[in-house]
């Protein structure tokens, strides 16, 4: 008998892509920032369970929105909606000058290869100063941790996500680029 007997199941995130700024009421924001450029304004959101990222260009607004299934969201302005299941990579275009590139990955691990990830992350993201924040277990949710380490660029910015669920020992990270393209 197999010693695994616990059910894969997903960590349940789905990227939504956005053509528009979202309601900060829709979310539990866990920490913020506001990223000013030349080329852009962006709002970055660790909310529980995912994050939230909205970039301003010109005329155009993209937002990317990775969270929980259980969040209930509006559907005006959705562009897209993808399961972060597996390994997965988009790119596509949002409005006439911003382009967007992702990367997903989801691992699902024992019990102690998600621990020492988790301690890894968690220490990492110390060491950095990374925005991250802890959720505790409740009787609804299992506890979670995320962390979002971002690169400033002039015309583009770039975010690396890290969501551990305790609950499924399941690990999504993501890597996005969304540019400002010049000269559109």
């Amino acid at each position: 008998m197999s010693s695994r007997t616990k059910q894969r199941r997903s960590g349940g995130l789905t990227l939504l892509l956005y053509q528009r700024t979202l309601h900060p009421e829709l979310f539990k924001i866990l920490a913020s920032e506001r990223v000013s450029r030349r080329a852009y304004d962006a709002d970055i959101w660790l909310v529980e369970g995912g994050h939230v990222i909205t970039l301003t260009a010109g005329k155009n607004t993209f937002s990317e929105v990775i969270v929980t299934n259980h969040e209930p969201l509006t559907d005006r302005g959705l562009l897209q909606s993808i399961p972060c299941r597996g390994e997965r990579y988009h790119e596509m275009n949002a409005g006439e000058n911003i382009k967007y590139m992702i990367s997903t990955q989801e691992e699902q691990l024992t019990q102690t290869l998600y621990d020492a990830t988790k301690h890894e992350i968690a220490t990492y993201a110390s060491k950095r100063e990374l925005m991250s924040a802890e959720v505790a277990a409740r009787d609804d949710m299992g506890g979670c941790l995320s962390v979002l380490d971002i690169e400033r660029r002039s015309h583009e910015l770039l975010v690396q996500s890290f969501h551990l669920f305790d609950e499924s020992q399941m690990v999504i990270k993501t890597q996005a680029i969304i540019e400002v393209v010049k000269n559109s």
